[in-house]
């Protein structure tokens, strides 16, 4: 899938972010130091310190502790202001930027993650408790600070904000990709259930069937015959009972991104005539000998596989009274397609109503929206020799050069 090249290019940078992050709260931490000492005064020193580390900690907690420690930080920063003011052991050089800083930041992450209630009042303390960090300067510095600092502060807070709303619309954006990716994910994962657990149950029932028919003809089963025929229904009901745990392991973990099973190919198509051939028709399979030679991608090849057997399933579900099943997949002669058509010769008394083999379930509703996704087309109706057809013609070359490596 598309998602996993871009997954894992992020995980590869997973240490390099890491690494950057550790960085800056190093580099972060350091600057909250050398402020603190700046002051000269050790209980504004330490005061200094805390009110930065908890400054530290609104940016570094998660999303759902924000609030909290957002106005712990908020709280602390005014009040460590108001009482720095009346002191006469002021911070020389700075009077704490590292902090006015980090109290922007909490402005801008306080808009991208917040509900509206919550993201106005913390938000608009956070800018508010700003400029009051400046009045931990000297007296005689605080005009000056007021004629640069303030103007500064009042065109900062348009940029937090901005970058805020904009993480906040990235946020959104990816979530509904990854909503959009596991519903994509549920949707395949219902269609391999279909396909699975319906191929199953359907070799189950024309197995059952058989022994009634041979039964209610007079002619029951031997011994043999019926221990075989019970196990080929143990086998398919055992299989059944296989795809459905895995499926249920699946939906357990919803952000799980490894296939259903092993994907099924060409070479599977040999089991799959068999299996039908078991059940009384005559399967004829043709094969295309370029196609064992050079297979084609795992994607178009499973697809193949699953119109096959949804097919052959509905063969089993409909058309019973069919006795020849032909199978044909093929490349197309320029090589740029692979063709798969299942037909049988199921013929049905002039006055009995159509079968609806392709709108009374849901098995060629999913294999023509696959299909359709790798830019083919299906369809599904009356052969024109007679009997039913599936027949399906997907690009080969086409969607290869659209595959992400």
């Amino acid at each position: 899938m598309t998602a996993f090249p871009a997954r894992a290019v992020l995980a590869s940078w997973a240490p390099a972010r890491r690494s950057l992050a550790l960085g800056v709260a190093t580099l972060a931490l350091a600057t909250i130091t050398a402020e603190a000492l700046d002051t000269g005064f050790v209980p504004t020193a330490a005061a200094t310190i805390a009110v930065g580390l908890l400054c530290l900690a609104a940016l570094l907690a998660p999303p759902e502790r924000l609030s909290r420690t957002g106005w712990c930080a908020v709280t602390t920063s005014v009040t460590l202001s108001l009482l720095t003011a009346q002191l006469p052991h002021r911070p020389e050089h700075t009077p704490g930027m590292a902090e006015m800083c980090m109290l922007l930041l909490l402005v801008a992450r306080a808009v991208r993650h917040e509900p509206l209630r919550q993201m106005i009042p913390l938000a608009s303390a956070a800018w508010l408790a700003a400029p009051l960090v400046l009045l931990r300067l000297p007296g005689s510095e605080h005009v000056t600070a007021a004629r640069y600092g303030v103007p500064l502060l009042l065109l900062a807070l348009p940029v937090v904000v901005v970058l805020g709303l904009y993480l906040r619309l990235v946020d959104a954006t990816r979530e509904r990709e990854k909503n959009a990716r596991l519903n994509a994910q549920r949707l395949e994962y219902a269609r391999e259930l279909h396909d699975f657990v319906g191929h199953h149950v359907t070799a189950i029932t024309a197995q059952v069937k058989a022994v009634r028919f041979t039964t209610a003809t007079g002619h029951p089963p031997t011994p043999q015959a019926l221990d075989e025929a019970l196990a080929n229904i143990e086998d398919a009901a055992m299989q059944a009972t296989d795809s459905m745990r895995a499926m249920v392991g699946l939906l357990r973990q919803p952000d799980r991104s490894a296939p259903l099973h092993a994907p099924q190919g060409l070479d599977s198509l040999h089991d799959l005539a068999d299996s039908l051939r078991a059940s009384g028709p005559d399967v004829c399979l043709t094969l295309d000998p370029r196609l064992l030679a050079a297979p084609p991608a795992d994607h178009i090849s499973s697809t193949a596989f699953h119109i096959v057997r949804e097919a052959l399933t509905n063969i089993r579900k409909h058309a019973a009274q069919a006795d020849t099943v032909t199978i044909d997949v093929r490349l197309s002669a320029d090589a740029g397609a692979l063709t798969v058509c299942v037909s049988d010769n199921s013929t049905l008394p002039s006055d009995a109503p159509p079968p609806h083999r392709s709108s009374g379930g849901f098995g060629i509703t999913g294999l023509r929206e696959r299909v359709h996704a790798l830019g083919g087309n299906l369809t599904a109706g009356p052969s024109p020799a007679g009997g039913w057809q599936v027949a399906a013609k997907i690009p080969v070359s086409h969607h290869a050069a659209r595959r992400p490596s």
